[in-house]
């Protein structure tokens, strides 16, 4: 299939939510063509899963969807609903049932597209379906634990993959560490782009750390170090909580604040009360994305204690404020943080290490311009382009 000019193209996306990075890449994505349709397949009761604090805990991606489908819009979005519940083998099938829900919100909205998008290798399923189904090209991009975790979980989950990776046309993930994942399952090279998420550049700015601190009520005579995550074991919080009473034997004029919320919240609560660290570490919970970049500025330095990440947004996004940053040498950080002038990396779940990068990088004089300009090529402005390329290469497949 051909189209010359892709202002005329019509663009599908399969999404597990549409927030943060995918609603920033398509925001950029959307001047390049000429529509773009969304599909965020949701489990029926998801709702009243929320209302159970157990399944809720649990459960909490649930409500990134139902806030993306509730979401005043720009696009056209669609919840095809399918029918699950909470137990294995009905997990294994959710592609098939999802699959047919889009099937059937497809035909019943008479949608047309003339290239499929899936966000994430499971949504790639659905995605291979319906190119088989509809005769489109199907682009599907592999982030972080869809490349790194599920392939490898079970003869399954990487029979599911082998076949997404196989029907693809054009396969797109965000580091070379995820690249080489799904060369050994068999992925060819020739289809295979290395694209790593980015920052919107119109939110991700440098801001004057003291107006900053300012806005947010946080105190001006502190050295300020900030981490961003779900409250979830694999983010290493809990390790970062440890390295925070080393760095207190050194020096006394340190905050750790902490943004997000999950179940692992009372853990690191009855941490902070352990170690006497109320006064040093602020768990202040989730914000909406257009306020990270305030909290970003305030902080004197950016840190990310993961135990696996595909490439986490948050580095470009705090270097896009000028901040260096420390974080763990896993996944596609390493590609991130390519020089000594960015930031520190250490291994994961090594809070004595983490704790001597910590308090290094507050006796470094750090230069905020080298940090910017390396910042510059994650933004969505400049891969949105890398991105359409794919998209040409798929029609012409």
């Amino acid at each position: 299939m051909r189209i010359e000019n892709l202002k005329s193209l019509r663009l599908l996306l399969i999404v597990p939510h549409f927030k943060v990075f995918i609603k920033d890449q398509v925001n950029i994505i959307k001047a390049y063509v000429k529509e773009v349709t969304i599909l965020m397949p949701i489990p029926m009761f998801s709702h009243m899963v929320l209302k159970v604090p157990y399944l809720e805990r649990h459960y909490r991606f649930l409500r990134l969807v139902i806030e993306s489908c509730n979401d005043p819009r720009d696009y056209k979005i669609y919840c095809p609903k399918y029918f699950t519940l909470p137990i294995d083998l009905l997990r294994r099938r959710n592609c098939y049932f999802a699959t047919k829900s889009c099937f059937s919100v497809i035909s019943k909205n008479n949608l047309g597209f003339d290239v499929i998008h899936a966000h994430f290798l499971d949504n790639g399923f659905i995605g291979a379906h319906l190119k088989n189904k509809y005769g489109k090209p199907l682009v599907v991009t592999g982030h972080g634990f869809d490349v790194y975790d599920l392939p490898f979980r079970d003869h399954w989950y990487n029979f599911m993959v082998k076949f997404v990776l196989t029907e693809a046309d054009q396969v797109i993930t965000v580091s070379k560490f995820n690249a080489r994942k799904l060369l050994s399952l068999g992925v060819s090279s020739n289809k295979l782009h290395v694209i790593p998420n980015g920052y919107d550049e119109r939110l991700f700015k440098p801001v004057p750390m003291l107006k900053a601190r300012e806005r947010l009520g946080l105190p001006q005579n502190r050295k300020i170090l900030l981490s961003v995550g779900n409250l979830v074991k694999v983010k290493g919080h809990i390790y970062l909580i440890s390295a925070m009473s080393r760095v207190l034997r050194e020096r006394k004029d340190v905050l750790l604040i902490i943004v997000g919320t999950g179940p692992l919240k009372e853990v690191l609560q009855d941490m902070i009360k352990k170690y006497d660290l109320k006064n040093y570490v602020m768990l202040v919970g989730a914000k909406e994305h257009r306020e990270i970049p305030m909290w970003m500025n305030s902080s004197d330095i950016f840190i990310l204690p993961s135990l696996q990440e595909g490439f986490p947004t948050v580095i470009p996004e705090a270097m896009a404020c000028g901040k260096p940053v420390v974080a763990t040498n896993v996944g596609g950080v390493p590609e991130a943080i390519t020089s000594n002038d960015l930031g520190i990396l250490v291994n994961p779940g090594d809070s004595e290490g983490l704790a001597s990068a910590i308090l290094e990088t507050l006796e470094r004089k750090w230069d905020p311009e080298v940090i910017l300009k390396h910042a510059e090529k994650y933004s969505w402005s400049n891969l949105a382009k890398q991105i359409v390329s794919v998209y040409r290469k798929a029609l012409e497949t």
